[in-house]
C-alpha cells in the first residue's frame, strides 16, 4: 500500500469500523491537515531508515457515525517495524564509537525497541477507567505487509489542549497539574497492577527484572562509559562512580524491587508525551501517548520519570510531597501501599533502572543529536537517588546470602 491508500476514506471506514463493530461508520471525505511531529524522535529518527511510509499525518475527515454528520481532526500515526528502530538505534551507538559501539549490537533486540510497533497498539487496546489515553478511533495490524498503525484524535495546543509537548518550559508545570497527572496516573496503574505471568509475557522478553537487569549489566557499563566520556560535566567521578555501584548492586536493589507489586507502566512519561485536557467541569485531565515502550514495572517507576522532567532545581524539595499525594491516591484505590518508607524506597531503587537504561539510551543518542532538556532532566534524576544507601543494601545482601549458606548446611547435616 501507498501512503495515499491509508488516507482513503474506505481504508480509514474500514479500520474504524473494525474498531467499533457496533456503531455504523460510513467516511465520506478525507483531507490532509498539517501536523508538527517533531517531538516523535523514535519515528522521526527511523523514517529514514524504513522502506515504508512511516510517520505522523493529520487528517480532517468528514463522517457519519449512527447516522450523524460530523467533522474529525485525527492522527494517523503509521509506525516503523519494531526491528528497525532497534536497529537506528545500533547505529547511534556506532556512531559513539567506544565501549557501547562493541557491545549494544549484542542487546540491540533487548533494550526495549525491538516491539515497539505491536506495544502502543496492544496498549491503546487496554481498559482505561482512568481516562489517561487519547481517544482512539482506530488500531490496525498487518503483519505480513509489516504495517502498524493508530488512529487517535488530533491534540492541538490551543484548540483542545493545554502543555502539549512541554518538555522545555517545566515551569509551566502548576502544582495544580502535577498533582491532577499523578491521581490520573494513580488510577491507571490501580487498574493494571499485578499483572498474571501471560500478561508479563506479552510485552515480550525485555520485561524488567532482576535477571534482566542483571544480564544487561554489560550494556548498562557501555552506556555509562559514553556518558561520562563525552559529558563529564554532566557525569563527573561521584556521579559515574554512583552509578558503576548501582550496577555491581543490581542483585540486591532488585531482591529489594521484588517485593513490590508490579503494574503496566508507560515506561515515557515525560512532557513530550503528554498534554492535558479540561472536561466538563473544567478539571484537569491528564493525557498520555506514545505508548510504544510500554511495560511492567514498579508503579513508582512513571513518577520518577515524570518528576525528573517536571522538577528543575528549584522544586526538588517538592519531589516526597509529589510522590506522597501519588502513593495516598494509589493506596486509596488498591490498598496495597499504607507503608509511607516502603513506598519511597521502592521509588529511589526504580529510579536506579530509570538512570541505568533510559537515560543511558538518552545520553547515548544526545551524542549525536543534542536534546536541550536533557542535562535538567540528568540533574534532577541524580537529585532523585543523591540519598540512596547502596552500601547498606550490599550489606542486606551479604546478610541474606549467608543467612542462606547456612540454612542450606543445617539441612544437609539433618
Amino acid at each position: 500500500m501507498t501512503t495515499a491508500d491509508y488516507f482513503s476514506p474506505a481504508f480509514l471506514e474500514e479500520i474504524m469500523r473494525r474498531h467499533a463493530p457496533a456503531r455504523n461508520i460510513r467516511v465520506e471525505r478525507v483531507r490532509p491537515l498539517a501536523l508538527d511531529s517533531s517531538s516523535s524522535i523514535l519515528t522521526a529518527l527511523t523514517a529514514g531508515c524504513s522502506d515504508k511510509p512511516v510517520g505522523h499525518f493529520g487528517l480532517e475527515v468528514q463522517l457519519r457515525a449512527d447516522g450523524r454528520p460530523q467533522t474529525q481532526r485525527l492522527v494517523l500515526k503509521l509506525k516503523p517495524a519494531g526491528r528497525e528502530i532497534a536497529a537506528m538505534l545500533t547505529g547511534l551507538a556506532g556512531a559513539c564509537g567506544g565501549p557501547v559501539a562493541e557491545i549494544y549490537p549484542e542487546f540491540q533486540a533487548l533494550t526495549g525497541f525491538e516491539h515497539t510497533h505491536w506495544r502502543e497498539l496492544q496498549a491503546y487496546g487496554q481498559a482505561d477507567p482512568s481516562g489517561l489515553l487519547p481517544h482512539v478511533w482506530a488500531t490496525h495490524a498487518d503483519p505480513a505487509r509489516d504495517t502498524y498503525l493508530v488512529l487517535l484524535e488530533y491534540l492541538e495546543e490551543g484548540r483542545t489542549v493545554e502543555l502539549l509537548n512541554s518538555v522545555l518550559a517545566p515551569e509551566r508545570w502548576t502544582d495544580a497539574h502535577l498533582r491532577a497527572a499523578l491521581t490520573q496516573v494513580a488510577a491507571w496503574h490501580a487498574a493494571h497492577l499485578a499483572p498474571t505471568p501471560t500478561a508479563r509475557a506479552n510485552y515480550g522478553p525485555d520485561v524488567p527484572g532482576g535477571a534482566f537487569m542483571q544480564q544487561l549489566a554489560p550494556l548498562w557499563e557501555a552506556l555509562l562509559t559514553n556518558a561520562a566520556t563525552r559529558f563529564p560535566d554532566l557525569y563527573g567521578p561521584a556521579r559515574e562512580a554512583q552509578l558503576r555501584q548501582a550496577i555491581a548492586r543490581i542483585p540486591a536493589y532488585w531482591a529489594r524491587l521484588e517485593q513490590h507489586p508490579l503494574t503496566l507502566v508507560h515506561n515515557d512519561l515525560n512532557p513530550r508525551n503528554t498534554c492535558f485536557k479540561r472536561d466538563a467541569a473544567g478539571q484537569l485531565r491528564l493525557c498520555a501517548y506514545d505508548w510504544e515502550l510500554a511495560t511492567y514495572h514498579l508503579p513508582q517507576y512513571d513518577v520518577v520519570e515524570l518528576l525528573a522532567f517536571v522538577l528543575d532545581a528549584d522544586r526538588y524539595h517538592l519531589r516526597p510531597l509529589y510522590l506522597e499525594h501519588y502513593r495516598q491516591a494509589l493506596h486509596a484505590l488498591t490498598g496495597q501501599f499504607g507503608d509511607a518508607a516502603h513506598f519511597r524506597e521502592g521509588f529511589r531503587l526504580a529510579a536506579l533502572d530509570f538512570g541505568l537504561h533510559r537515560l543511558g539510551m538518552y545520553l547515548m543518542a544526545h551524542a549525536v543529536s543534542p536534546y536541550p532538556y536533557l542535562p535538567r532532566v540528568v540533574n534532577s534524576f541524580f537529585d532523585t537517588i543523591k540519598d540512596l544507601d547502596l552500601e547498606a543494601l550490599a550489606d542486606d545482601q551479604r546478610i541474606l546470602a549467608q543467612g542462606f549458606t547456612r540454612l542450606k548446611q543445617v539441612s544437609r547435616s539433618a
